[in-house]
């Protein structure tokens, strides 16, 4: 069975008919506090007449500060709480029917070296009991990718209905499109609460929020959603993690590349996730990489060259249609970041957004950055500093921030099993610039430094 056969024949929500009347729901509370409804009447400053009508199911719809005081009185919360407001918001208000919501975006290419991310926060969101998650990364690391995966294989397994929430003006299907509108409305910081807190009621339901810069006002509205929605779950992305300590991170890192310093018997370079998704955009020369050791070899230095971040890849791979691997290489060794732009694009986002990250950081970080990057080779943490004393909680919490800012990257494991970190080669790019001459460094950006394919030569593969 497909997921759209899947998608219409389960509910979000129990059928209407076994779900127990707003009466039903108080009078139920209200025996598990052994109260009167005198008592209740006394706790909460609702009449007595009024709590009875409600009991007895001869109010429908009471207002919404009524059932506040009740709840209060009732002391209710967490589940108990939100089946007597669902039931209050009657049988048309409890929850979306899940053949009702389009599914998420398709994923039309193979996803490359990001199969154990889709499976820890699926993993996460069904098993974890993590409700508010974070995925953070830099800019071109494939976060909206990993996140439109893993709404894609929710959603096809029927473990639990995806709400994608579509940005502003992007295109939707008809059956969500008011759903998507009131989601819109309320990360926008519009009061949506109570008409999103009725649509979704208590059931497991996941939203999906891609490719939306989340303020201090949205957050905060999604907490107030999940607080009344218990079986809700929030699958975010943003650029570093929250500071507020609530939520869960999830760290997106770029693909692992070919280390250097780890090589296997005969010497050729092992095909790292990066290298995979390099040949994957490389079309007609695919094949005949897979038989040449030397364009393998030139091809994995270019996505070390770039860190293996895959929207740099899939643009250097672009440029495989006017240079040979060889000639790209040596280019990418000059200007790492013209190559991380696509032919025809004269922006430089993943420049922009690595200066503006590193301009940001506080001195004493951006020192501790700086010697991190004299390392030619990755490092353990007991390697990052040339004394004991240096290496204390300050020095830590620096490393940390660098990696979740996404200018240190973890590497791999060494022969003890310790894990080694490597700041980015694009960051020491931009290190080296602003350490240089002022006339040198202005030199570097000239467009004569793009030098023709006849003008460039051949790389060497011995380093």
């Amino acid at each position: 069975m497909n997921s759209t056969q899947n998608r219409g024949k389960r509910t979000v929500t129990p059928a209407p008919q076994a779900s127990p009347s707003l009466g039903a729901e108080l009078k139920a509370a209200r025996g598990r506090i052994g109260v009167t409804q005198t008592q209740l009447a006394d706790l909460s400053s609702v009449s007595v007449r009024t709590i009875r009508d409600l009991e007895l199911d001869l109010t429908q719809n009471p207002r919404r500060e009524t059932l506040r005081l009740l709840l209060d009185g009732l002391r209710l919360t967490g589940v108990q709480r939100a089946r007597v407001e669902e039931a209050a918001a009657g049988p048309n208000g409890r929850g979306i029917p899940a053949g009702s919501l389009a599914p998420p975006p398709a994923v039309l290419d193979p996803t490359i070296g990001r199969e154990r991310d889709i499976e820890a926060l699926m993993g996460l969101i069904t098993f974890g009991g993590h409700r508010l998650i974070r995925v953070v990364g830099m800019a071109g690391v494939g976060k909206s990718r990993l996140m439109q995966e893993v709404a894609w294989a929710m959603d096809a397994s029927a473990r639990m209905p995806v709400v994608w929430a579509e940005p502003e003006g992007g295109p939707t299907g008809k059956p969500a499109d008011r759903l998507q509108a009131h989601v819109a409305a309320l990360l926008r910081g519009d009061d949506e609460l109570a008409h999103l807190a009725t649509a979704f009621g208590s059931n497991d339901i996941l939203l999906v929020v891609p490719d939306v810069t989340m303020s201090p006002g949205s957050e905060a509205a999604l907490r107030h959603l999940l607080v009344q929605c218990r079986g809700l779950h929030v699958l975010y992305e943003a650029r570093e993690g929250s500071k507020r300590g609530a939520g869960t991170d999830y760290p997106v890192f770029p693909l692992s590349v070919a280390d250097r310093s780890v090589r296997p018997a005969g010497g050729e370079p092992a095909v790292s996730p990066s290298l995979r998704l390099m040949l994957s955009r490389c079309g007609s020369l695919e094949r005949e990489a897979l038989a040449d050791s030397r364009i393998m070899a030139a091809l994995a230095g270019i996505c070390r060259s770039l860190d293996g971040i895959p929207q740099a890849i899939e643009a250097a791979a672009a440029w495989l249609l006017l240079y040979s691997p060889d000639q790209l290489l040596s280019l990418a060794r000059l200007n790492p970041f013209k190559l991380a732009t696509p032919p025809g694009n004269d922006t430089a986002d993943l420049r922009a957004v690595l200066e503006a990250s590193i301009k940001s950081l506080h001195p004493r970080d951006l020192d501790v950055l700086r010697r991190l990057a004299a390392h030619s080779l990755p490092w353990t943490m007991a390697q990052a500093f040339a004394s004991p004393e240096q290496f204390g909680d300050a020095a830590l919490s620096a490393i940390h921030l660098l990696c979740t800012r996404g200018l240190v990257r973890p590497a791999h494991w060494d022969a003890a099993g310790t894990p080694t970190f490597t700041v980015l080669n694009l960051v020491r790019h931009l290190l080296a610039e602003s350490a240089a001459p002022a006339a040198p460094a202005l030199e570097s950006r000239r467009p004569q430094r793009w030098q023709s394919p006849a003008s460039v030569e051949s790389p060497s593969y011995a380093a």
